[in-house]
């Protein structure tokens, strides 16, 4: 009898044992897997940094440019004169065509907020993403108003030429000195997240 009881109390030990042993294997690969598709996560938003601080490379000198040649067109009567006949003048400034042929992205920031994962992302890490991708965003929000602006039928109207000129070059001021910080978090990203622009 003793030898029954000590069996039955034996075995259910080892089931227990077993049972225990595999939840802790199954939830040890579940979260090794969950830190690899984190880490594909960080891997896929680090690329559109990277991506995102090219493409400022490339346009805030452009916008610093502009702002100058505006500056100093505002002032030339000539300039004004030919902009109230035709506001196409204006657009010579435009060098490049455009005022920025595309904005920063945020397409792996805004899937990895909604991915249960991102709560194996350190706080630094949250943080400089949390302060990058905001300021992309409020950088950006008055470049519809600037379009807005340059597409309107009074943007060269006599009484207004002038004002709309000055209008649009602080709106890009504005924009190009957000831009600066917003390069300033890229930088910050690259050491906490440890990847290099390249």
């Amino acid at each position: 009898m003793k030898e029954s009881i000590l069996k039955n109390i034996t075995q259910v030990i080892l089931i227990v044992f077993s049972v225990v042993l595999g939840l802790y294997l199954s939830e040890r690969i579940e979260d090794k897997k969950n830190e690899k598709e984190a880490t594909k996560l960080l891997s896929k938003i680090k690329s559109e940094l990277v991506e995102n601080k090219k493409l400022l490379d490339y346009w805030v000198p452009y916008h610093k440019e502009m702002i100058k040649s505006l500056d100093s067109l505002s002032g030339d009567q000539v300039f004004i004169k030919n902009f109230i006949k035709d506001k196409a003048t204006l657009y010579k400034v435009f060098t490049r065509n455009t005022i920025m042929g595309e904005t920063p992205a945020n397409d792996a920031w805004d899937i990895a907020k909604s991915h249960p994962l991102i709560v194996n992302f350190e706080y630094d890490e949250l943080l400089i993403l949390s302060k990058i991708y905001k300021q992309q965003g409020t950088t950006y929000e008055s470049f519809p108003r600037m379009i807005d602006l340059l597409l309107s039928a009074d943007l060269n109207a006599k009484e207004n030429a002038r004002a709309n000129l000055e209008l649009f070059k602080n709106q890009l001021q504005d924009i190009t000195s957000r831009e600066f910080q917003l390069i300033s978090y890229y930088n910050q990203a690259e050491t906490i997240l440890k990847y290099q622009n390249k």
